[in-house]
């Protein structure tokens, strides 16, 4: 995020701070459906007023419904403050105290709020490096891990026509931008273009034509390559249904320009001196959350329909959280 977008959206989150957020909602104790499930028998979060914040696309809100529902069952008083747009927002907005937590991912940290250029090798050990330095430098505690991991990745259509078509890895791509220039387009959303297109042309010398390069929500990334218009290439999520409801095909990262990052559930360590128990709950939520789970989710939302509300209960009630 560019400091003149970040100024700008700073208003928005004194604004959440004084209303409460897009989600909005404030909870209290136990109700008599979400009392009845191992939440609220091995959790007590009584008297506890937290507030859970999330990102705005569909996954990172899916996790923030799902730690308000799992607080809510807890006992906790929670206002839902979900969906606030870009990752600085809402880092920030954890950082000032205007939430209390969120679901961050390990390489974002270490690369966006870190400022590290090279990742660690490994999930785990980029989990345990990003935890341990930002505890240090920063005071956030990173709680859990879950057991997916999400990572950045570029697609093309199955189905897509001649040379085109013979795409498989970055390296291809690279290649094919360099023999079909005028072909070569590009779909990205706006923190994809922040973070981590400059590196990956740099990386692979895929060149896009400027004029070639259109910024759209991340929603319409898949909408778009499936089509072929207006691009032929786009930024896509590893763990969203969308890549197998519209057919697309997963280039190979060749050289590792992205990599994966395992979901967390981040704190400050003055809320978490408080709540010590958060981490144990983190653990127990992660346990579940693996990569077809969270694939499942996604598709409820992105594709069947549902709310994430609707999602993050069905998660709670498959694995007996709630009742």
């Amino acid at each position: 995020m560019t400091r003149a977008r970040l100024l700008a959206a700073l208003p928005v989150v004194a604004a959440l701070t004084v209303s409460c957020g897009l989600g909005g909602s404030t909870g209290s104790s136990k109700s008599s459906d979400t009392g009845k499930g191992s939440i609220a028998k091995n959790f007590d979060f009584s008297g506890a007023k937290l507030t859970v914040g999330s990102k705005e696309f569909t996954e990172n809100v899916i996790l923030g419904k799902i730690t308000v529902d799992a607080l809510r069952a807890a006992g906790a008083t929670v206002t839902d403050r979900t969906k606030l747009t870009g990752s600085t927002v809402v880092r920030d907005a954890l950082t000032n105290g205007d939430i209390d937590m969120y679901w961050d991912y390990a390489g974002t940290g270490w690369q966006l709020y870190l400022h590290h250029v090279t990742p660690v090798d490994g999930a785990t050990a980029q989990f345990e490096a990003t935890a341990q330095a930002d505890l240090k430098a920063n005071g956030i505690k990173w709680l859990g891990p879950a057991k997916f991991g999400d990572k950045y990745a570029i697609a093309v259509r199955q189905n897509a026509p001649g040379e085109l078509g013979q795409v498989s890895t970055l390296s291809d791509l690279a290649s094919y931008i360099k023999a079909h220039p005028k072909d070569a387009t590009f779909c990205g959303a706006t923190e994809f273009f922040d973070r981590k297109f400059k590196n990956f042309m740099q990386t692979y010398g895929a060149n896009f034509p400027k004029s070639q390069v259109h910024t759209n929500e991340l929603a319409l990334d898949y909408t778009n390559v499936a089509k072929g218009k207006p691009c032929t290439f786009a930024e896509v999520f590893t763990t969203d249904a969308r890549i197998k409801t519209q057919n697309l095909k997963v280039l190979t990262d060749d050289k590792g320009v992205f990599f994966t990052q395992l979901a967390t559930l981040t704190t400050t360590k003055a809320v978490f001196a408080k709540y010590p128990k958060l981490d144990e709950l983190a653990k127990t939520l992660g346990d579940k959350l693996t990569t077809t789970e969270m694939i499942d989710l996604n598709k409820m939302v992105d594709v069947d329909g549902d709310t994430p509300e609707q999602a993050a209960q069905s998660f709670l009630n498959k694995f007996g959280f709630v009742a």
